[in-house]
């Protein structure tokens, strides 16, 4: 019972630690966008433009993440590579303030988002191996809850102001240091985990090859299709919000802070029940219903650009769009494959799902230019559409309550 107690102990600093880490990576990804309305006066940007450094920012993001949990996979070092991932995305936010052209952004954003792509899986699956099952769903949901608390709730209206009472260069010299003292953390409170000879073995034996056999599951592959369409549809809905929400909407860049604070005050709420409710109601009917409710809130900024009661429905159901990402990149691939290749399989689905998707923001750059801001909403409703269609072929993974009883008291249970 020592043992297992001692084993909560670490499962919770973990859910602790990425929490953390995870909400001010994901506040240095978003402050290029909350801070644009201020960087387009200093640097000639359009928004095929912005689009363009939005889009390689996920490519990035995109191609690393598959490649470095692969290796991680094969050959261990999970610590390192989390905490070498994370110093140099606290370099990369830091050296972001000295942008004075529209190829430093885009160089620096590029590997920003290669050194952002390493982390979550990393994360993930070194909380996937310590999770109990009754508590994998959650953990998960606290974790993802991160970029909710820090990246939407606290760090937009903070990072907006420090911009307006100072300039938005020191907006991310703000956002860098967060980042390094989580860095730090990893270095403290992370066990490297040791392997046992036999799992030494079948490791060495993961290579390219067998992880993209990982797509003959069909979890994983309907997963990553989701993932395709929807990470699309948020980055190209939180790339652009802050131009709509200033140039449409017409709110000053203050008021849109404080409006993407309330939104992420009610996304930690969602981050939280999504996970949850489908430890209970079952993964295949939580992803469908999500993934429909998703499709309110662009629809309606579109319809009603000026209506107060629009910003109120993004308030509400917008953090949905953030936080039902938990059981497809997540919670389902890491219930359908191997613990060996937990990693590899969440960085292809997100991997994948972020390098295609990436391509959604550029064409929605180019379509506003084309057809103003607006248009970017028409894109979002439709890829979460199409993706509320393919989830129906989804095969339930959340095991019984029963069973997952059985099983924690299995592990609690001392051989004789």
């Amino acid at each position: 019972m020592a043992l297992l107690k001692k084993g909560i102990t670490y499962e919770t600093k973990l859910v602790m630690l990425f929490f953390v880490a995870w909400g001010f990576l994901y506040l240095d990804r978003q402050a290029i966008s909350m801070l644009m309305p201020m960087i387009i006066e200093d640097i000639a940007l359009n928004n095929t433009k912005i689009g363009q450094i939005n889009m390689w920012q996920t490519i990035g993001f995109a191609i690393s993440a598959p490649v470095f949990a692969i290796l991680s996979d094969r050959l261990g070092h999970k610590k390192k590579i989390l905490f070498w991932a994370t110093l140099v995305t606290s370099i990369l936010a830091l050296i972001t303030m000295f942008a004075g052209s529209f190829n430093y952004l885009l160089i620096v954003r590029t590997l920003l988002g290669a050194s952002e792509g390493i982390i979550l899986p990393l994360s993930i699956s070194m909380l996937a191996a310590v999770s109990r099952p009754t508590t994998l769903g959650r953990n998960m949901g606290l974790v993802y809850a991160g970029a909710a608390v820090i990246g939407v709730a606290l760090g937009p209206v903070i990072v907006t102001q420090l911009g307006e009472l100072f300039d938005w260069r020191y907006a991310f010299l703000f956002v860098s240091l967060p980042s390094f003292i989580a860095a730090m953390l990893m270095l403290k409170v992370i066990k490297e985990t040791d392997v046992e000879p036999a799992a030494t073995a079948e490791a060495n034996t993961i290579t390219i090859s067998s992880i993209l056999n990982g797509l003959k599951n069909r979890n994983i592959l309907i997963c990553t299709l989701i993932s395709v369409f929807c990470m699309g549809a948020m980055w190209t809905f939180n790339s652009f919000l802050p131009l709509y929400l200033t140039q449409i909407s017409q709110l000053s860049i203050t008021q849109m802070g404080i409006v993407f604070s309330l939104f992420g005050l009610l996304t930690i709420v969602w981050q939280i029940f999504i996970p949850y409710s489908s430890d209970k109601i079952g993964r295949k009917p939580a992803m469908p219903g999500y993934l429909a409710l998703a499709m309110v809130t662009p629809l309606v900024l579109f319809v009603f650009p000026n209506s107060a009661a629009s910003l109120v429905i993004l308030v509400l159901f917008g953090g949905i769009i953030l936080a039902m990402n938990t059981i497809y990149q997540s919670i389902i691939p890491v219930e359908s494959v191997s613990p060996l290749v937990m990693a590899s399989a969440n960085a292809l689905i997100m991997g994948v799902g972020e390098l295609v998707g990436a391509f959604s923001i550029g064409f929605s750059g180019v379509l506003a230019d084309a057809y103003s801001l607006p248009a970017v909403m028409l894109v979002v409703p439709i890829s979460y559409f199409v993706a509320f269609l393919v989830s129906f072929g989804l095969v339930e993974t959340l095991r019984t309550k029963s069973a997952a009883k059985e099983q924690a008291l299995v592990k609690a249970t001392p051989e004789i």
